[in-house]
């Protein structure tokens, strides 16, 4: 299937194995999860659960067994839920299937749609959720002249950004609210920055744009946009658009991960270098299709493909040993907690 620079590609091969901080961020939400299906009121006793970006399906298995276990104790499941796992068709869905074929704890099924389009029937859908996800745009407006994240574009390219971000968040809010049947709920962990938060995560690009300047030659370089965009917590509240779609929001607030490897740095257990790994890791598991899509638009043969992206992340991973500042920091993973409920 043929991509389009800027577009989303999906995560790598490594990414169930390198997903520790967006599964922390799923512990994160818990609360949140429970809050919704105490708010959950609908009159068919057969539920339908949706995991909207569910990549490899590691952390969507374990977060919609959360959803069925407390489903279980508030006494909402009357039969088992359709457990349905939503992703781009991009996506290596072979890992998902594996994984449900071991499992067999829930009757799970794959739904490759971009969540910013219709993905399940009108009125069909009891329960949404969706992590680490809606920071991704479904394309970028053009790419930053200078930068390859918008936070460090010019004034005109940020406000487009901007915009195609309140495009995506309206196109998925839509969407899911034709699906909600009435009485369902929407669990949403957004992305999201506080004050210094912001600076935190666009660092991480920074240091891989310094790494790009080595390793890309200039039409590369000048394609090399991220289709990110972290919103605040403003960006995620338009009553407007909840009143349109007819959704009651129920909480919306920030929420920060006390990240768990820094703790353990912290307590003696992991050292810096070991904890760069796991940072660069992580960063490869999602950043590493993108870049690899855009050297091969550009003519380069797998096997220089694979060599130039294998240097490019040791690189990168000596850039950060560099920056303790930005490793060893609690800003880094802030997101916006959002529960809607379909009236």
């Amino acid at each position: 299937m043929a991509t389009k620079s800027g577009t989303t590609v999906g995560m790598a091969e490594s990414y169930n194995e390198n997903s520790d901080p967006q599964l922390a961020i799923i512990n994160l939400m818990i609360p949140y999860i429970q809050m919704g299906i105490d708010e959950l009121n609908i009159a068919s006793s057969s539920l339908v659960i949706a995991d909207f970006g569910s990549s490899h399906g590691r952390n969507s298995m374990i977060v919609m067994k959360i959803f069925i276990k407390y489903l279980q104790q508030a006494n909402k499941l009357v039969t088992p839920p359709l457990v349905v796992h939503n992703d781009l068709p991009t996506n290596d869905w072979t890992k998902l299937f594996q994984l449900l074929s071991e499992d067999k704890s829930y009757q799970g099924v794959a739904n490759g749609y971009s969540f910013y389009e219709q993905c399940l029937p009108a009125n069909s859908l009891s329960m949404g959720f969706t992590s680490s996800s809606m920071h991704w745009l479904s394309k970028i407006p053009f790419n930053i002249a200078n930068h390859c994240f918008h936070t460090y574009g010019e004034e005109h390219e940020r406000q487009a950004y901007k915009h195609q971000a309140k495009v995506d968040f309206n196109s998925f809010i839509e969407h899911r609210s034709r699906e909600l049947v009435s009485g369902g709920v929407l669990v949403l962990s957004i992305p999201s920055y506080h004050d210094q938060g912001i600076e935190s995560m666009s660092n991480y690009f920074d240091q891989l744009y310094i790494c790009a300047q080595s390793f890309f030659n200039e039409q590369e370089l000048l394609k090399l946009t991220i289709p990110l965009y972290l919103r605040s917590l403003s960006e995620c509240i338009d009553y407007e658009l909840f009143d349109r779609c007819s959704l009651k929001l129920i909480k919306a607030e920030l929420s920060q991960l006390k990240v768990p490897t820094l703790e353990q740095y912290r307590n003696d257990q992991l050292t810096f270098d070991q904890l760069v790994k796991i940072f660069a890791k992580a960063f490869q598991s999602t950043m590493e299709p993108l870049i690899k899509q855009l050297l091969g638009m550009n003519g380069r043969s797998k096997e220089e493909i694979d060599e130039l992206s294998k240097d490019f992340w040791m690189v990168y991973e000596e850039k950060l040993k560099e920056r303790p500042d930005l490793v060893v920091n609690d800003n880094q993973y802030v997101c916006a907690c959002l529960i809607l409920k379909k009236i």
